[in-house]
């Protein structure tokens, strides 16, 4: 396997900027994840690695290899799409066998290296199958086999288990996971979904405008991001964003009056240049509420789901607002609810939604 290095990697469409001063270290056998929404150039990055897009600037080292012009044949990756992009025709085995019959590998080898991947995959008694009898998630599995067989220095994944049901989607997560660990490999993911990210990467990638906002731990960027766009894409459910305005400014950290209502929170965060009267957001995540004494909620809509129960409503100002609360929490639907949250679990934002740092929270990487 390998390390994989870009060096301020930018991408122009005509007058359209995609990508702007991408700089990135992936270590050797990390599984990096790259998020973001729709249009953050996230899969664009990621076919500029496969070479299947060529850059407007930069440079992309593999293994310490400048492999910035070569063709992807000879970059040492693979790739996996979000289509299975199988040959209905051909066997499983086939399938898997296909890039080794190109490259006119020896028959023994290209049996050796079939029958490792379908044992990996669990493919064994699904060799002689057509795509057309397999389950999606065995489809996807035979187009990952497919990429194992070429033994690459790095593997590249673009959103792969998009078409599948939520019920498979959380299955294959564990596959690829413990796929991962097995082969000891550099991988690359991408995907919209925030879940897939939080459970799956060594680290995260978050893009935003063709930029990268941060790139870190799930839990750096859970517990530490640098910014409300990260703050607000990592964590499911969303965090809740309350408009404030800043009472104190001491060595204790920044005191907020929420729009919301309640009493004033004291949060414990680096001041920066702040002064009261300052027009801020606090940031709550729904898991750091509880039910008690400090602001009121009015329940719109309950989930129930057994150990925990999500609350949709609203603050007293209007602002939505949401709480993930223990199972037997007695909660009505259009009723209010009293909550309180630990002022150390807030986070505060100002007006361009930067984030103020906590009071001995280690440095963030961005």
């Amino acid at each position: 396997m390998a390390t994989l290095n870009l060096e301020k990697i930018s991408k122009s469409f005509g007058d359209a900027r995609v990508l702007q001063n991408i700089d990135l270290a992936i270590q050797d056998k990390e599984f990096v994840v790259f998020v973001g929404p729709s249009g953050c150039g996230k899969s664009t990055l990621l076919r500029i690695i496969a070479g299947l897009e060529e850059t407007s600037e930069g440079r992309i080292f593999i293994g310490g290899d400048d492999v910035s012009t070569a063709p992807p044949v000879e970059r040492g990756i693979s790739m996996v799409f979000q289509s299975y992009a199988l040959y209905p025709h051909l066997s499983v085995y086939e399938n898997i066998a296909f890039p080794l019959r190109v490259q006119k590998m020896p028959k023994v080898e290209l049996d050796k290296r079939v029958q490792k991947a379908a044992d990996i995959l669990q493919l064994n008694d699904k060799l002689q199958l057509k795509p057309g009898q397999l389950s999606g998630g065995q489809r996807q599995r035979v187009a990952i086999g497919r990429s194992i067989v070429r033994e690459p220095r790095v593997f590249l994944f673009d959103e792969p288990l998009s078409n599948l049901d939520a019920a498979l989607r959380g299955d294959m997560r564990v596959e690829l996971s413990q796929l991962h660990r097995d082969l000891d490999a550099t991988m690359v993911y991408v995907t919209h979904d925030q879940v897939e990210a939080m459970t799956m990467a060594d680290r995260i990638v978050v893009l935003n405008g063709g930029r990268v906002e941060q790139f870190g731990t799930p839990m750096d960027l859970y517990h530490h991001p640098v910014s409300k766009f990260v703050a607000s894409f990592i964590g499911q459910p969303n965090m809740n964003f309350v408009s404030g305005c800043v009472t104190s400014v001491d060595n204790t950290g920044v005191g907020v009056a929420m729009e919301g209502g309640g009493k004033a929170l004291v949060l414990p965060v680096e001041p920066g240049m702040l002064k009261i009267g300052d027009l801020v957001e606090v940031g709550i995540r729904p898991e750091d509420v509880s039910v008690g004494v400090g602001f009121d909620m009015h329940v719109r809509v309950l989930e129930c789901l057994g150990g925990t129960t999500i609350a949709y409503g609203a603050l007293n100002d209007g602002t939505n607002f949401c709480a993930s609360l223990d199972g037997v929490t007695a909660a009505t639907e259009g009723a209010s609810l009293a909550l309180s949250v630990d002022p150390a679990d807030c986070h505060l934002f100002d007006s361009h939604g930067r984030v103020f740092r906590r009071k001995n929270a280690p440095k963030p990487i961005v």
